[in-house]
């Protein structure tokens, strides 16, 4: 015989069953060391040494139906200055000079150029949001509210590895225009995971402009293998941006 359940078993049911799907689907609460540890590792600096990444830079004007992408090496010094070398562009110009060389240009600027920028208790308020997937990993997304409305910082989510707080990703919307024709600045970061340094290997960008509606644009970066060859061998530097090919685009 089946005894009917009492109000207080069904609420120990429900708990229990609760439980166990927050469990499966990872939906659990981060420790409380995990943010600070991220934010320890982040103000620790990097070596200081050269870097090079591979980059590929594919850009859209969706409205005007124009699109082009650009392929090179992108080197960072020991100081944060960062120059562009083996450059090589197929494509619409418009999307050469206007789009992808003008943020090839701010990309350059010097590192302090905004100030302090960097995501820490100084800049940011953090609230925990949730737990999710992340390549088959669970990560603690976190929401980030700047303290102050301020050029280069941002409103949005940062993502942190469940295990190692290493960053995976940043996500969200500038806080201040970097110009009178941008109305909206959207971002995507995503990081090789485990790396507490080094640049996104994945950037996605949404602008919405004033003039020529949304440019979008899709940066990928790979550190150089040591076997990869350019397909010029004529340095190009970031100051150069506005004919980065020579000309050999559209």
């Amino acid at each position: 015989m089946i005894r009917p359940m009492n109000s207080s078993s069904i609420l120990r049911a429900i708990a229990t069953a609760g439980f166990f799907a927050s469990t499966l689907l990872g939906d659990s609460v981060p420790s409380p060391d995990t943010l600070d540890r991220y934010l320890a590792n982040s103000r620790v600096a990097c070596r200081a040494e050269e870097q090079a990444v591979e980059m590929e830079i594919q850009a859209s004007l969706p409205k005007l139906k124009k699109e082009g992408t650009m392929q090179g090496m992108k080197v960072i010094s020991a100081s944060g200055q960062v120059a562009y070398r083996f450059l090589r562009f197929t494509g619409d110009k418009l999307i050469k000079t206007d789009v992808i060389g003008r943020f090839l240009t701010a990309e350059a600027q010097p590192p302090e150029r905004f100030g302090n920028v960097a995501i820490t208790r100084e800049n940011y308020k953090f609230h925990y949001l949730r737990t999710a997937d992340y390549n088959n990993s669970p990560a603690y997304v976190y929401q980030l509210k700047p303290r102050k409305k301020r050029t280069g910082l941002f409103k949005g989510e940062l993502w942190l590895d469940a295990t190692t707080a290493a960053p995976l990703r940043e996500s969200g919307e500038l806080v201040k225009s970097p110009s009178i024709f941008v109305q909206h600045f959207r971002f995507v970061r995503d990081y090789p995971e485990h790396a507490f340094c080094g640049a996104p290997q994945r950037t996605s960008i949404t602008v919405q402009t004033r003039i020529v509606g949304s440019a979008e644009m899709i940066v990928l970066q790979h550190p150089v293998p040591g076997t990869w060859q350019p397909a010029e061998v004529s340095p190009v530097s970031a100051g150069s941006t506005s004919d980065p090919d020579g000309g050999n685009g559209r």
